[in-house]
């Protein structure tokens, strides 16, 4: 690959012969007879009739760059020419890596002295031949990306800053960029330390000149400023080709030109990483950075401003809207009863469609039921029954009796069942069928004297009184949070909230008539109530998943298939292992009815999504974000290829999602910070609990007598110049190592993507209130033919190794048989692992 390029567009009467001669002389002298001859390509275009030469310039030397270095065992110079019409060229020189800036810029003022001496002029001028080129100051690395670029130029007050500063540190104005660069990219990746921007510049005042790898960043500054390649040929007027495609060796190479009254240069990035929006983005943020850095060089990092202002007032007007009601506010059972007078199905079981007619007279003949055993208005209630069409008939009687839902499903309750009940209490418990061999029911018989309903019993005496009406605020259900890091905490929900995000989620994922819902969520997940509730608000059909296909993915692929459903939503690690059945079987044309994919619950790895789009290429993938506080938080479709985390995307109607540093100011793009969650449709509060540190009002934002609230979610985003955002963890997860912060999720994050991993888990090992000085690895390896896992721990340790650097993880790893194990949320439960 060339390291060292420029192009030109020169206009004049070019002697050809004499240009020739003059580089070749030029490359034998600067190279001290070590290079190749440098070779020139000539292409005459004058036949085209060009009516933009400079545009036709830029493309040419856009292709010109485009094309790899020779093999061979010396280094390797070239000169290409095209003739665009009778006085205009196209020029683009390029050398291999072996030269440094400024022995480029001196091979072509050599070039220019050459040129202008004419045909008589001896070998080189008598001035002397250069020094022999040099090696450039950082090896370049071996592998290189298309990149775009963005070119630059600030002048003004930033300009003068820069000098100033950079004259008072003893410091060159080149160096006081790259300190502005380098503080940038340490509040993008979430830098917490008290450093100063004075102290940073002190770091490193006098960048060498030519590229620069900047530590533990996927990014290299180059200066150029004081040996900017130039070209002059005698009797023609020169001017620099900028371009507007190069090859890059990181995601952000920043490039500075010209360091005086005018900062210029540009910005060449990959765009599979940062698009053009992103890379304006970090331009911006720079230059903002930058004029409050010299202005205050004593200001900690965290605290420069890299978002400018008129950017942080339009968030701040944003961030103070008031929401408005949502579109249709009534509760989710009456929604559903409009549909009772069509012929569309509402659930298939067994063979059998059970049609939206009879599944709303089934619900009310429950209702009854439920009224006449004495449930009222805002009393709990637990559902334990098998899937079918009888259990949604008894969670549409639940929600219009007025009583609060406890959705459980059936098989061993474990701990996990018994404290949810003594939690909730609640008044009633409905069954199917006798369940006296049920451990859960007859605890709950039994311990908390609780009432036990069969929905299968006798119907109610006609007589009885007509259900409540049912308020927007009145408690719909409980949820309860999966308790992976403790005893489950309930939380309550109004119909409000279930019916707007019923009412969003089923028309935004088009689950209306025609579509063919699997209900795969297991029921204490409550993902699992906004399938159904979406389904049967939008006219869809739901199709529940039998017990012992759910979790098996070699049945549930075929199970798909026969039913042609047309969505489904579950977690990703379990999308992967379909994505596994899919792809060994064969089965993608058998799922060509399956439209929709919903990912929930975990990050959403971008090799997933892609194995998704190339067995699935009619399903659209969507990646769905949110705590149980919340109902849900963001959504994001996932279009294209991605090389980096999925976005968890932007806000769901009827919620604000804020990205907020410790201090509840807003974090400006890129730079990550707490998911501040506001809505009216946030849960009041867990149940039985006073504490309401995780629902604390953000006081600048916050408008008494509002019925909003807040939810400090605890999990890290980063907002991405486009507004989508993208998720980094969770608080918890993040851990102080040898004095390094560590995210947890990055460590799997980056064994999850070694060939031998299938899936992974890292657990922080802590002794009583000592620091963490152990990780405890966790890894389900892939196996060959013969049983035997692809790699071990020396593999992995070292694949680590490679991605962290010089940064010590100290780590023993555990292999674990068959998979992680999961909780009721499908997450996995980092409890049992430690």
């Amino acid at each position: 690959m060339f390291s060292r390029r420029a192009g030109f567009l020169a206009t004049g009467s070019l002697d050809l012969p004499l240009l020739r001669a003059a580089w070749r002389t030029a490359v034998r002298a600067h190279g001290a007879g070590a290079w190749d001859d440098g070779q020139v390509c000539f292409t005459d275009l004058i036949s085209l009739s060009v009516a933009d030469p400079e545009h036709l310039a830029t493309q040419l030397c856009d292709r010109w760059a485009a094309d790899a270095a020779p093999r061979g065992s010396r280094p390797f110079a070239r000169l290409w020419v095209a003739r665009l019409n009778t006085f205009d060229y196209a020029l683009h020189v390029a050398v291999d890596r072996v030269a440094d800036e400024e022995s480029f810029s001196t091979l072509l003022d050599l070039l220019t002295r050459l040129y202008a001496a004419g045909p008589a002029a001896p070998g080189f001028p008598e001035t002397g031949a250069p020094a022999p080129a040099t090696a450039g100051c950082d090896p370049a690395p071996q592998r290189w990306y298309e990149g775009a670029v963005l070119p630059f130029s600030w002048d003004g007050l930033l300009s003068t800053g820069v000098n100033a500063l950079a004259g008072t540190e003893g410091a060159s104005p080149a160096g006081v960029v790259l300190a502005g660069l380098r503080a940038l990219l340490l509040r993008h990746s979430g830098y917490l330390g008290s450093g100063t921007f004075r102290e940073l510049l002190a770091r490193m005042p006098r960048p060498p000149h030519g590229p620069w790898s900047i530590p533990r960043c996927d990014a290299v500054f180059t200066d150029r400023s004081a040996t900017r390649a130039s070209l002059s040929l005698a009797g023609m007027r020169v001017e620099p080709v900028e371009p507007t495609t190069v090859r890059v060796p990181t995601s952000l190479s920043f490039v500075l030109d010209e360091a005086g009254p005018l900062l210029a240069g540009r910005l060449e990035h990959r765009p599979s990483v940062y698009d053009g929006g992103a890379a304006a983005g970090v331009l911006d943020q720079l230059r903002t950075l930058l004029t409050a850095a010299v202005t205050a060089p004593d200001t900690a990092i965290v605290s420069l401003p890299p978002d400018n202002p008129e950017r942080a007032d339009a968030e701040r007007a944003d961030a103070g809207r008031v929401f408005a009601p949502g579109d249709d506010a009534r509760p989710v059972h009456v929604r559903v009863a409009l549909h009772a007078g069509g012929n569309g199905p509402a659930v298939v079981w067994a063979g059998g469609a059970t049609g939206y007619g009879d599944l709303n007279a089934l619900a009310t003949r429950l209702t009854a039921r439920l009224l006449a055993a004495g449930v009222r208005r805002g009393d709990p209630v637990a559902v334990r029954m098998a899937p079918g069409p009888l259990r949604l008939a008894v969670l549409l009687g639940v929600l219009a009796s007025g009583a609060q839902l406890l959705w459980l499903a059936p098989g061993s309750p474990g701990d996990r069942g018994r404290a949810m009940l003594s939690t909730l209490v609640p008044v009633c418990m409905v069954v199917d069928g006798d369940q006296e061999g049920d451990e859960l029911v007859r605890w709950y018989r039994e311990e908390l004297a609780g009432h036990v309903l069969d929905a299968a019993g006798p119907p109610a005496d006609p007589g009885q009184a007509p259900p409540p009406a049912v308020g927007p605020r009145d408690g719909a259900y409980v949820a309860f949070t999966s308790g992976s890091t403790g005893n489950p905490k309930g939380i309550p929900q109004s119909h409000a909230a279930l019916a707007q995000f019923a009412h969003w989620m089923g028309g935004q994922f088009a689950m209306g008539p025609g579509a063919r819902v699997a209900q795969w969520v297991a029921p204490e997940h409550d993902p699992a109530l906004a399938e159904v509730c979406a389904t049967l608000v939008a006219g869809g059909t739901l199709y529940p998943i039998p017990d012992a296909v759910r979790v098996n993915p070699d049945r549930l692929v075929p199970w798909l298939a026969e039913h042609r459903i047309t969505h489904i939503q579950t977690v990703p690690s379990f999308a992967r292992d379909l994505l596994d059945v899919i792809t060994d079987t064969a089965a993608s044309e058998r799922l060509g009815a399956l439209s929709h994919v919903l990912l929930m619950g975990e990050a959403l790895p971008a090799e997933l999504v892609a194995g998704l789009g190339t067995a699935l290429p009619g399903a659209r993938v969507f990646n769905l974000y949110g705590p149980t506080e919340t109902v849900a938080a963001t959504w994001h479709e996932v279009t294209g290829s991605r090389s980096g985390p999925v976005p968890i995307g932007r806000a769901i109607p009827g919620r604000q999602v804020l990205v907020l540093d410790g201090d509840d100011l807003t974090c400006p793009v890129g730079v990550t910070g707490n998911i501040v969650v506001r809505s009216p449709y946030v849960t009041p509060g867990y149940l039985g609990s006073t504490d309401r540190t995780a629902f604390r009002p953000v006081d600048w934002l916050d408008t008494p007598g509002e019925s909003t609230g807040w939810y400090r979610t605890g999990d890290l985003a980063r907002r991405l110049p486009d507004g989508t955002m993208e998720f980094r963890g969770r608080e918890d997860f993040q851990i102080k190592l040898s004095g390094n912060r560590i995210e947890l999720t990055e460590i799997e994050a980056s064994l999850a993507s070694h060939h031998s991993v299938l899936e992974c888990a890292v657990v922080a090992r802590r002794h009583g209130s000592a620091p963490i000085r152990q990780l405890s690895v966790h890894v389900v390896p892939k196996r060959g033919t013969d049983g035997l896992p692809l790699a071990t721990a020396p593999e992995w340790r070292a694949h680590l190794r490679r991605h962290f650097g010089a940064l010590n993880l100290p780590a023993t790893f555990h292999e674990v048989p068959g998979r992680l194990p999961r909780n009721a949320a499908g997450k996995v439960d980092r409890a049992r692992l430690r």
